[in-house]
């Protein structure tokens, strides 16, 4: 691929040229003069190039022609767009002051600051009076209560004390199930409504889970997965020894990032940013719910949703995009999920620098290299967050389709990001790559 001027350009190349031509727009601004992720994500594509209405200017690599006209489009709101800047300072400074911690301050100011700099253009003498009257139209005027509320209730002593032995009695009360691993080998070979509708209403899932807390734990799963995948299961980043550990009430007692041993603080702090304020429920109510959930197996209440998480371990040991195709006796779907991510250009990139193809192929980044090659711990961590969101809104897959959407849309969203970070790291080497081009 050239970048020369007269030929097709990476669009985050254009993007980033076009934008250090703006003054003004530094908090939207990387350490790198360009635009930030969540710049592009919340405010260009959506707000200012419309992607939705124009896909062309969408696409990862541009012609001149839509090169130039994303570039005009840019430049032209370049007033609104410092605008949009100097209300986003006026808001992040608000929820300061208003307390307000729910969501990412970028997610959420960034859409509200463009919304302010189109409405009332720059910011005047009114707008801290403004920013904080939009942000509690936003967030009502609880939002900022959640998280305040639950600090309050686990550093209390007594409370907190109370609440550890009530976890350790649930944890050591939960019964352990029978495995039904044929019906969770039944779904991944078939795929149909009736294999769907057999497992959810199966103890498979929290019967995989809670074998994971006993002696041998790590053993456990990993014949479950020979015996469905054909494949060993590599570390998933489910848990730090051979059995779940007990995980801790607060975050600060947290001993790694292992997604089953998260502290019941994390979770309720998750369940806080899905829940808009007028629906959430008093604060030692969710803590009380989310202890049910962690003793149950996979940390997940509902059934059905625990079974989605098994069939995501199981087939997971398959997502290996550094070793090319799956081998063969791997399930179908697990195989077309592999391959979803393997034939990806940033994989084929990795994989021809390991093998040496050719002296002009530099070493892939060791970084990308890792989450590559931990690809399915990253599959299963963002798996487990979607389904605990599930959870905590009593929301269940309609079907077998929706179960095999829900787990190719992890596969895909996980693979976009690692190609994200790829297309931001070629754009940091653009002057040494076009210097030798």
């Amino acid at each position: 691929m050239t970048t020369e001027s007269g030929g097709p350009r990476l669009r985050s190349a254009v993007l980033a040229e076009a934008w250090e031509r703006l003054d003004g727009v530094e908090v939207l601004s990387s350490a790198d003069g360009g635009p930030l992720t969540r710049t592009i994500k919340k405010i260009i594509d959506p707000l200012v190039i419309r992607t939705a209405a124009r896909p062309r200017l969408g696409r990862p690599v541009l012609d001149p022609v839509a090169a130039a006209e994303l570039t005009e489009l840019l430049l032209a709101d370049a007033d609104r767009l410092r605008a949009t800047a100097a209300w986003f300072t006026q808001l992040k400074r608000q929820r300061r002051a208003l307390r307000i911690t729910a969501g990412d301050v970028q997610d959420v100011c960034f859409p509200l600051a463009y919304e302010l700099a189109t409405g009332f253009g720059a910011p005047g003498p009114e707008a801290p009076a403004m920013a904080a009257a939009a942000l509690r139209d936003l967030h009502g005027e609880g939002g900022a209560a959640g998280v305040d509320q639950l600090t309050g209730h686990l550093t209390d002593p007594r409370t907190s004390a109370e609440l550890t032995v009530e976890l350790h009695r649930r944890w050591h009360a939960e019964p352990a199930v029978p495995q039904d691993i044929p019906a969770l080998r039944a779904f991944v070979e078939d795929l149909s409504d009736a294999a769907w509708r057999t497992l959810a209403d199966s103890s498979a899932g929290h019967a995989l889970g809670l074998a994971l807390r006993r002696p041998g734990g790590a053993g456990a799963l990993d014949k479950a997965a020979r015996e469905i995948s054909g494949l060993p299961a590599p570390d998933l980043g489910l848990q730090r020894g051979d059995r779940t550990a007990i995980p801790p009430l607060n975050r600060r007692d947290e001993t790694g990032p292992e997604l089953l041993e998260r502290s019941v603080e994390r979770r309720v702090r998750a369940t806080l940013r899905r829940l808009p304020a007028d629906e959430r429920p008093p604060v030692a109510d969710l803590v009380d719910d989310e202890l049910t959930r962690v003793a149950a197996g996979f940390g997940l209440g509902l059934p059905a949703l625990a079974a989605c998480f098994a069939l995501g371990v199981v087939l997971a040991p398959a997502l290996r995009p550094l070793d090319g195709a799956a081998p063969a006796g791997v399930p179908e779907f697990a195989r077309r999920l592999n391959a979803q991510v393997a034939r990806e250009g940033y994989v084929l990139h990795a994989r021809r620098a390991l093998a040496g193809a050719t002296p002009l192929t530099p070493r892939p980044d060791a970084e990308l290299l890792r989450d590559l090659r931990e690809f399915a711990k990253q599959f299963l961590s963002r798996l487990w967050v979607r389904l605990h969101g599930f959870d905590v809104r009593g929301d269940l897959p309609a079907d077998a389709e929706d179960v095999r959407d829900l787990v190719t849309g992890v596969v895909r969203s996980t693979s976009l990001d690692l190609r994200t970070k790829v297309r931001r790291a070629l754009v940091a080497r653009l002057p040494e790559l076009e210097a030798v081009s």
